[in-house]
Protein backbone atom coordinates (compact mmCIF):
# COMPACT_ATOMS: atom_id res chain seq x y z
CA UNK A 1 0.00 0.00 0.00
CA UNK A 2 1.31 3.59 -0.56
CA UNK A 3 2.22 5.48 2.42
CA UNK A 4 0.15 8.50 2.55
CA UNK A 5 1.16 12.32 3.65
CA UNK A 6 0.84 13.03 7.16
CA UNK A 7 -2.58 15.23 8.41
CA UNK A 8 -0.81 18.24 9.73
CA UNK A 9 -3.67 20.45 10.75
CA UNK A 10 -3.47 23.41 13.34
CA UNK A 11 -5.83 22.59 16.77
CA UNK A 12 -5.63 19.12 16.16
CA UNK A 13 -4.62 16.54 18.53
CA UNK A 14 -1.74 14.23 18.10
CA UNK A 15 -0.94 10.58 19.51
CA UNK A 16 2.92 10.71 18.60
CA UNK A 17 5.31 7.67 19.16
CA UNK A 18 8.32 6.48 18.02
CA UNK A 19 10.58 3.16 18.91
CA UNK A 20 14.40 2.66 18.82
CA UNK A 21 15.93 0.99 15.48
CA UNK A 22 15.46 -2.65 16.49
CA UNK A 23 13.24 -2.05 19.00
CA UNK A 24 16.63 -1.27 20.65
CA UNK A 25 17.21 0.89 23.47
CA UNK A 26 16.70 4.88 23.27
CA UNK A 27 16.97 5.82 26.73
CA UNK A 28 20.50 3.96 28.32
CA UNK A 29 20.83 6.47 30.84
CA UNK A 30 19.36 9.42 33.08
CA UNK A 31 21.13 12.31 30.75
CA UNK A 32 19.63 10.74 28.27
CA UNK A 33 16.05 11.30 29.13
CA UNK A 34 16.86 14.95 30.51
CA UNK A 35 17.77 15.49 26.89
CA UNK A 36 15.11 14.61 25.79
CA UNK A 37 13.01 16.69 28.40
CA UNK A 38 14.73 19.55 27.37
CA UNK A 39 15.05 19.27 23.75
CA UNK A 40 11.00 18.76 24.22
CA UNK A 41 10.72 22.04 26.27
CA UNK A 42 12.37 24.38 23.99
CA UNK A 43 11.02 23.17 20.28
CA UNK A 44 7.41 23.19 22.36
CA UNK A 45 8.11 26.99 22.94
CA UNK A 46 10.11 27.20 19.32
CA UNK A 47 7.09 26.29 17.49
CA UNK A 48 3.81 26.87 19.78
CA UNK A 49 2.62 23.42 20.14
CA UNK A 50 1.44 22.12 23.45
CA UNK A 51 2.33 18.78 25.25
CA UNK A 52 -0.88 17.10 27.13
CA UNK A 53 0.93 13.99 27.61
CA UNK A 54 3.94 12.49 27.34
CA UNK A 55 5.97 9.17 28.65
CA UNK A 56 9.26 7.53 28.38
CA UNK A 57 10.19 4.03 28.09
CA UNK A 58 13.36 2.81 27.51
CA UNK A 59 13.05 1.89 23.54
CA UNK A 60 10.09 4.11 22.36
CA UNK A 61 8.30 7.22 23.59
CA UNK A 62 4.79 8.38 23.84
CA UNK A 63 3.64 11.92 23.61
CA UNK A 64 0.07 13.68 23.06
CA UNK A 65 0.49 16.96 20.97
CA UNK A 66 -1.85 19.59 20.62
CA UNK A 67 -0.79 21.14 17.18
CA UNK A 68 0.08 25.09 17.19
CA UNK A 69 0.71 27.62 14.97
CA UNK A 70 4.22 25.79 13.59
CA UNK A 71 3.71 22.09 11.64
CA UNK A 72 3.92 18.91 13.96
CA UNK A 73 6.23 17.73 11.39
CA UNK A 74 8.76 20.88 12.44
CA UNK A 75 8.47 19.90 16.51
CA UNK A 76 9.19 16.25 15.59
CA UNK A 77 12.24 17.05 13.12
CA UNK A 78 13.55 19.36 15.56
CA UNK A 79 12.93 16.95 18.76
CA UNK A 80 14.26 13.81 17.22
CA UNK A 81 17.49 14.83 15.09
CA UNK A 82 19.01 16.69 17.78
CA UNK A 83 18.39 13.79 19.83
CA UNK A 84 19.61 11.38 18.15
CA UNK A 85 22.98 13.35 17.20
CA UNK A 86 23.37 14.13 21.29
CA UNK A 87 22.56 10.33 21.91
CA UNK A 88 25.30 9.39 19.20
CA UNK A 89 27.96 11.22 20.72
CA UNK A 90 27.42 10.57 24.09
CA UNK A 91 27.01 6.58 23.65
CA UNK A 92 29.93 6.95 20.92
CA UNK A 93 28.15 5.21 17.89
CA UNK A 94 26.84 6.01 14.44
CA UNK A 95 23.64 4.98 12.50
CA UNK A 96 19.95 5.58 12.59
CA UNK A 97 18.84 5.68 16.20
CA UNK A 98 14.64 5.74 15.28
CA UNK A 99 12.54 3.00 13.56
CA UNK A 100 11.18 4.64 10.61
CA UNK A 101 9.52 7.41 10.66
CA UNK A 102 7.82 8.00 13.93
CA UNK A 103 3.84 7.69 14.21
CA UNK A 104 1.08 10.42 14.34
CA UNK A 105 -2.30 9.76 14.88
CA UNK A 106 -4.50 12.85 15.42
CA UNK A 107 -7.12 12.22 17.87
CA UNK A 108 -10.79 13.44 18.22
CA UNK A 109 -10.02 15.30 21.03
CA UNK A 110 -13.67 15.66 22.69
CA UNK A 111 -13.90 11.63 22.96
CA UNK A 112 -10.30 10.39 23.22
CA UNK A 113 -8.51 13.15 25.27
CA UNK A 114 -9.22 11.25 28.54
CA UNK A 115 -8.34 7.71 27.51
CA UNK A 116 -5.31 9.62 25.45
CA UNK A 117 -3.81 10.83 28.45
CA UNK A 118 -4.42 7.72 30.72
CA UNK A 119 -3.15 5.27 28.27
CA UNK A 120 0.18 7.36 27.72
CA UNK A 121 0.83 7.82 31.05
CA UNK A 122 0.13 4.25 32.41
CA UNK A 123 2.37 2.94 30.02
CA UNK A 124 5.96 2.90 32.68
CA UNK A 125 3.02 0.10 34.51
CA UNK A 126 2.28 -2.00 31.61
CA UNK A 127 6.28 -1.58 30.82
CA UNK A 128 6.87 -3.32 34.20
CA UNK A 129 9.00 -0.42 35.00
CA UNK A 130 6.90 0.47 38.10
CA UNK A 131 4.37 -1.71 39.71
CA UNK A 132 1.52 0.51 40.95
CA UNK A 133 0.26 3.92 40.91
CA UNK A 134 2.00 5.42 43.78
CA UNK A 135 5.34 4.29 41.93
CA UNK A 136 4.01 5.99 38.80
CA UNK A 137 3.30 9.45 40.29
CA UNK A 138 7.34 8.95 41.67
CA UNK A 139 8.32 7.95 38.05
CA UNK A 140 10.19 10.93 36.45
CA UNK A 141 9.39 10.16 32.95
CA UNK A 142 6.61 10.83 32.23
CA UNK A 143 3.40 13.51 33.18
CA UNK A 144 1.65 11.35 35.71
CA UNK A 145 3.92 12.84 38.41
CA UNK A 146 2.74 16.52 37.78
CA UNK A 147 -0.45 16.40 36.93
CA UNK A 148 -1.14 14.73 40.08
CA UNK A 149 0.92 17.93 41.88
CA UNK A 150 4.36 16.33 42.64
CA UNK A 151 6.38 17.50 40.55
CA UNK A 152 6.32 20.71 37.99
CA UNK A 153 6.78 19.87 34.92
CA UNK A 154 6.11 23.75 32.73
CA UNK A 155 6.65 22.08 29.30
CA UNK A 156 3.41 20.44 30.61
CA UNK A 157 0.20 21.93 29.89
CA UNK A 158 -1.48 21.11 33.21
CA UNK A 159 -4.35 23.09 33.53
CA UNK A 160 -5.31 22.71 30.20
CA UNK A 161 -5.72 18.74 30.81
CA UNK A 162 -6.92 18.77 34.60
CA UNK A 163 -10.02 21.11 32.82
CA UNK A 164 -11.08 17.77 31.05
CA UNK A 165 -11.10 16.35 34.40
CA UNK A 166 -13.34 19.18 36.03
CA UNK A 167 -10.27 20.81 36.89
CA UNK A 168 -9.38 18.46 39.87
CA UNK A 169 -6.54 16.12 40.35
CA UNK A 170 -8.68 13.64 42.12
CA UNK A 171 -10.86 13.49 39.09
CA UNK A 172 -7.90 12.93 37.06
CA UNK A 173 -6.49 10.18 39.46
CA UNK A 174 -9.75 8.53 40.10
CA UNK A 175 -10.33 8.02 36.41
CA UNK A 176 -6.32 6.40 35.80
CA UNK A 177 -7.67 4.45 38.59
CA UNK A 178 -10.33 2.80 36.99
CA UNK A 179 -8.41 2.75 33.40
CA UNK A 180 -5.28 1.26 35.50
CA UNK A 181 -6.08 -2.69 34.02
CA UNK A 182 -8.02 -1.46 30.45
CA UNK A 183 -5.58 -0.75 28.04
CA UNK A 184 -3.84 -3.49 25.67
CA UNK A 185 -1.10 -3.31 23.56
CA UNK A 186 -2.36 -1.89 20.13
CA UNK A 187 -5.17 0.42 21.37
CA UNK A 188 -5.97 3.69 20.27
CA UNK A 189 -4.36 3.18 16.40
CA UNK A 190 -5.63 4.92 13.79
CA UNK A 191 -8.45 4.17 10.94
CA UNK A 192 -11.90 5.32 12.90
CA UNK A 193 -14.00 3.75 15.21
CA UNK A 194 -14.62 0.27 13.69
CA UNK A 195 -10.60 -0.21 12.46
CA UNK A 196 -9.51 0.95 16.03
CA UNK A 197 -11.49 -1.65 17.48
CA UNK A 198 -10.04 -4.15 15.67
CA UNK A 199 -12.91 -4.92 13.11
CA UNK A 200 -14.42 -6.88 15.66
CA UNK A 201 -17.94 -5.25 14.45
CA UNK A 202 -17.48 -6.17 11.01
CA UNK A 203 -16.73 -9.43 11.69
CA UNK A 204 -19.44 -9.75 13.92
CA UNK A 205 -21.87 -7.97 11.21
CA UNK A 206 -22.79 -5.10 13.38
CA UNK A 207 -20.28 -2.84 12.11
CA UNK A 208 -21.73 0.15 9.97
CA UNK A 209 -21.41 -0.43 6.43
CA UNK A 210 -20.03 2.73 4.95
CA UNK A 211 -18.15 4.55 7.85
CA UNK A 212 -14.82 6.32 6.61
CA UNK A 213 -11.78 5.48 7.70
CA UNK A 214 -8.27 6.51 7.79
CA UNK A 215 -4.66 4.71 9.19
CA UNK A 216 -3.67 8.52 9.77
CA UNK A 217 -6.97 9.12 12.57
CA UNK A 218 -8.57 8.02 15.41
CA UNK A 219 -13.03 8.68 15.51
CA UNK A 220 -15.52 7.47 14.25
CA UNK A 221 -16.53 8.28 10.52
CA UNK A 222 -17.83 11.79 10.75
CA UNK A 223 -14.92 12.84 12.27
CA UNK A 224 -12.80 11.08 9.88
CA UNK A 225 -14.58 12.85 6.93
CA UNK A 226 -14.36 16.06 8.46
CA UNK A 227 -10.63 15.83 9.19
CA UNK A 228 -10.16 14.84 5.22
CA UNK A 229 -12.45 17.16 4.16
CA UNK A 230 -10.21 20.00 5.72
CA UNK A 231 -7.17 18.37 4.44
CA UNK A 232 -8.60 18.48 0.72
CA UNK A 233 -8.99 15.08 0.37
CA UNK A 234 -11.32 11.89 0.40
CA UNK A 235 -11.97 9.43 2.31
CA UNK A 236 -11.88 5.85 2.01
CA UNK A 237 -15.10 3.90 2.51
CA UNK A 238 -15.00 0.80 5.01
CA UNK A 239 -16.10 -2.16 4.04
CA UNK A 240 -17.87 -5.47 5.63
CA UNK A 241 -16.50 -8.44 6.57
CA UNK A 242 -19.06 -10.14 4.16
CA UNK A 243 -18.11 -7.86 1.38
CA UNK A 244 -14.91 -8.02 1.32
CA UNK A 245 -14.75 -12.16 1.74
CA UNK A 246 -17.20 -12.19 -1.92
CA UNK A 247 -14.49 -9.93 -3.28
CA UNK A 248 -11.39 -12.19 -2.33
CA UNK A 249 -13.58 -15.35 -3.48
CA UNK A 250 -14.02 -13.90 -6.91
CA UNK A 251 -11.12 -12.74 -7.49
CA UNK A 252 -9.60 -16.50 -6.97
CA UNK A 253 -12.79 -18.12 -8.61
CA UNK A 254 -14.36 -19.86 -5.87
CA UNK A 255 -17.22 -19.25 -3.75
CA UNK A 256 -17.00 -17.85 0.20
CA UNK A 257 -18.21 -20.67 1.40
CA UNK A 258 -15.14 -22.76 0.04
CA UNK A 259 -12.65 -20.21 1.18
CA UNK A 260 -14.02 -20.61 4.38
CA UNK A 261 -13.69 -24.17 4.28
CA UNK A 262 -10.80 -25.59 5.92
CA UNK A 263 -8.43 -27.69 3.29
CA UNK A 264 -5.46 -26.68 1.47
CA UNK A 265 -6.70 -26.62 -2.14
CA UNK A 266 -4.68 -24.13 -4.31
CA UNK A 267 -7.35 -21.59 -4.87
CA UNK A 268 -9.04 -21.84 -1.54
CA UNK A 269 -5.49 -21.10 -0.15
CA UNK A 270 -5.54 -18.28 -2.60
CA UNK A 271 -8.81 -16.70 -1.62
CA UNK A 272 -7.79 -16.71 2.53
CA UNK A 273 -4.77 -15.45 1.90
CA UNK A 274 -6.28 -12.16 -0.43
CA UNK A 275 -9.29 -12.20 2.15
CA UNK A 276 -6.59 -11.81 5.03
CA UNK A 277 -5.04 -9.16 3.46
CA UNK A 278 -8.13 -7.29 2.03
CA UNK A 279 -10.01 -7.50 5.57
CA UNK A 280 -7.08 -5.91 7.06
CA UNK A 281 -6.89 -3.04 4.42
CA UNK A 282 -10.69 -2.68 3.58
CA UNK A 283 -12.26 -3.47 6.39
CA UNK A 284 -10.14 -2.58 9.58
CA UNK A 285 -9.98 -6.15 10.72
CA UNK A 286 -6.83 -7.04 13.07
CA UNK A 287 -5.14 -10.75 13.35
CA UNK A 288 -6.73 -11.37 16.22
CA UNK A 289 -10.30 -10.89 14.57
CA UNK A 290 -9.30 -13.13 12.13
CA UNK A 291 -7.77 -15.89 14.00
CA UNK A 292 -11.29 -16.36 15.73
CA UNK A 293 -12.76 -16.78 12.17
CA UNK A 294 -10.61 -18.77 10.62
CA UNK A 295 -9.60 -20.84 13.31
CA UNK A 296 -5.53 -19.71 12.56
CA UNK A 297 -2.72 -18.75 14.63
CA UNK A 298 -1.45 -15.54 14.51
CA UNK A 299 1.80 -16.27 12.91
CA UNK A 300 -0.56 -18.02 10.22
CA UNK A 301 -2.38 -15.08 9.63
CA UNK A 302 0.40 -13.14 9.33
CA UNK A 303 2.05 -15.45 6.75
CA UNK A 304 -1.57 -15.33 4.55
CA UNK A 305 -1.47 -11.22 5.01
CA UNK A 306 1.54 -11.10 3.03
CA UNK A 307 0.96 -13.67 0.78
CA UNK A 308 -2.30 -11.79 -0.24
CA UNK A 309 -0.33 -8.84 -0.22
CA UNK A 310 1.97 -10.23 -3.03
CA UNK A 311 -0.85 -11.49 -5.11
CA UNK A 312 -2.76 -8.30 -5.05
CA UNK A 313 0.71 -6.35 -5.84
CA UNK A 314 1.20 -9.31 -8.56
CA UNK A 315 -2.31 -8.67 -10.49
CA UNK A 316 -2.13 -4.56 -10.37
CA UNK A 317 -4.81 -4.30 -7.36
CA UNK A 318 -3.18 -3.17 -4.62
Amino acid sequence: MPRHGRIDIAGQLYHVIARGNERKAIFIKKEDCEDFILRLKTNLEKTGNNCLAWCLIPNHFHLLILRGKKPLAELMRRLMTGYAVGFNIRHRRAGHLFQNRYKAILCDEEAYLQELVAYIHLNPIRAGLVKDLPELEKYPWCGHGALMGRTKQDFLERDYILGHFGGNPASYEMFVKDHCDKYKRGEYSGGGLVKSMGGLLNVLGLGKNREAYDDRVLGGGDFVEEILKKAGEEPCVMKTSEEVLKEAAELVGISREELLRPGHGHKASQGRALYCYMAKEKAGIDGTALCGQLGLTRSGISRLVEKGRRLLCAQGNS
